[in-house]
């Protein structure tokens, strides 16, 4: 296997059919089929379902996609650092975020990334747990910021970025929520309406945290999307359990009031994998996270959340 068969491989499943690939790649079709058949051969697997319309991939196939995706890539990326080391860092980096900080972190790191390190293509995606941690294994995001616990692994190296408390939130005329913290066990028989995913991120805190006080909540509906979940809440259906930066716009048009649940945080942390050193993009990316939060939390934009004794990853390369 060499990476000359996996670009092939990957435009064969672009265009799911051996002519075209052939030709975008400017070779005989017989040519671009024997190097896929070697492939097959080496890998021991059918990868290509061959049919009168084309070729579309087998399971098989999928995963060697994801996997060559990833490989070439990086194969860019290591050519780009070495030719360019005494350069301003460029070419693409994968950052994978909670939906919650998408909002968040988009548009300063897009100003950032504009006037510093114009050369250097981010792309975000917004990803629950677990797919974030396994999408860093996986070499689908080159960065991730990570929600809850995270120890250092083979695999995964982390490093904490901001506290950020978890709040009650309702509309704001509400004179229940005319408190500066909340105690989990008023939330007896108070219409929720949850968010997110099951056994992660915000829904496991609070799970953990009602099973040690011994509360059962009225969880009137479940939605994946916190804006979708705010419009119920406005409408009064209703109070959310989550961060008050991820309603921060409702707050500040008067709409919403966040009030922190006693004892009840999460960690946030930014995330790498081990055995795929950051390019120095990457390494850019990752100081101007740094920057953004520190910003974010001392100018009172990022609600709720505090600062560790340090948000910067000592990388392996210097910007």
């Amino acid at each position: 296997m060499d990476l000359r068969q996996l670009r092939y491989f990957k435009v064969l499943a672009t265009h799911q059919h051996f002519g075209r690939a052939a030709a975008v790649l400017a070779i005989a079709q017989p040519a671009l089929s024997r190097q896929i058949q070697l492939l097959e051969t080496e890998l021991g697997v059918r990868l290509v379902e061959r049919h009168p319309r084309g070729a579309s991939l087998t399971p098989e196939g999928e995963l060697l996609l994801d996997r060559a995706s990833f490989l070439l890539r990086y194969s860019d990326q290591v050519k780009i650092d070495i030719k360019d080391l005494q350069g301003a860092p460029r070419g693409p980096v994968v950052l994978g975020l909670p939906p919650s900080l998408t909002t968040l972190f988009g548009l300063p790191l897009g100003q950032r990334i504009s006037e510093r390190y114009p050369e250097i293509r981010l792309r975000l995606t917004e990803r629950f747990w677990p797919g974030l941690p396994d999408a860093l294994q996986q070499g689908l995001v080159d960065l991730a910021v990570l929600s809850g616990h995270h120890e250092p692994t083979a695999l995964v190296h982390t490093k904490a970025l901001v506290s950020e408390q978890i709040c009650v939130i309702g509309p704001l005329g509400d004179p229940r929520l005319e408190v500066e913290s909340f105690d989990i066990r008023r939330l007896r028989n108070i219409p929720l309406i949850l968010t997110g995913q099951p056994n992660a991120g915000v829904g496991l805190a609070l799970e953990r945290a009602a099973a040690r006080a011994d509360v059962v909540f009225d969880e009137r509906m479940t939605v994946e999307s916190a804006l979708v979940a705010a419009e119920i809440v406005s409408a009064g259906l209703g109070w959310m359990i989550h961060f008050a930066a991820a309603v921060r716009r409702e707050i500040d048009a008067g709409l919403l009031r966040a009030v922190p649940i006693t004892g009840l945080s999460l960690d946030r942390q930014l995330a790498y994998a081990v055995q795929r050193p950051p390019s120095r993009a990457t390494t850019a990316l990752i100081r101007l996270i740094s920057e953004i939060t520190e910003d974010l939390v001392t100018t009172g934009r990022w609600p709720g959340a505090s600062l560790p004794q340090s948000v910067c990853i000592e990388a392996p390369f210097i910007v």
